[in-house]
């Protein structure tokens, strides 16, 4: 049985209380306490266990918190795998953004864009311009065209 030092416990405890994380993020902080892999293991699934650590519950935050910035989905996906989640995980909670509220996202980004970059004339230049700032914001070219 690996000792957990309980300071450092109760520092991640706390971190974990603070805001949703994943094992990630707890694996990255817990790397600036020179711990061993085994005390860095044996804190994680302390935390799983105790309900401070839940990546399925991070997840589901993530995508809402992101779906409510106007993230696109790929750009959502992209954040995730950067973080290590599994992706089933992230498949299943991207599937599950109603289709009416990601296209709503799609279009007030449009509409924005528009607002905000007022074009005299249509030219395809500021077309291409407006496809490539969606495209930035992961929303899929498929989706992009037929809204356009």
């Amino acid at each position: 049985m690996t000792e957990i030092p309980t300071d450092v416990l109760d520092k991640m405890e706390r971190f974990c209380a603070y805001q949703e994380r994943c094992v990630n993020d707890v694996r990255r902080k817990l790397t600036s306490f020179n711990l061993s892999i085994y005390q860095q293991n044996a804190i994680i699934e302390s935390l799983k266990a105790n309900g401070f650590l839940n990546e399925e519950r991070y997840v589901e935050m993530f995508v809402r918190s992101k779906v409510k910035a106007a993230w696109g989905k790929r750009k959502i996906e992209s954040a995730l795998m950067q973080k290590l989640i599994p992706e089933t995980l992230i498949r299943r909670y991207c599937e599950a953004v109603p289709d009416d509220d990601y296209r709503e996202n799609l279009l007030k980004c449009i509409e924005k864009w528009k607002r905000t970059h007022p074009d005299k004339s249509p030219t395809s230049n500021a077309r291409i311009r407006l496809v490539r700032h969606l495209v930035s914001k992961g929303y899929q070219l498929d989706d992009i065209l037929r809204e356009l």
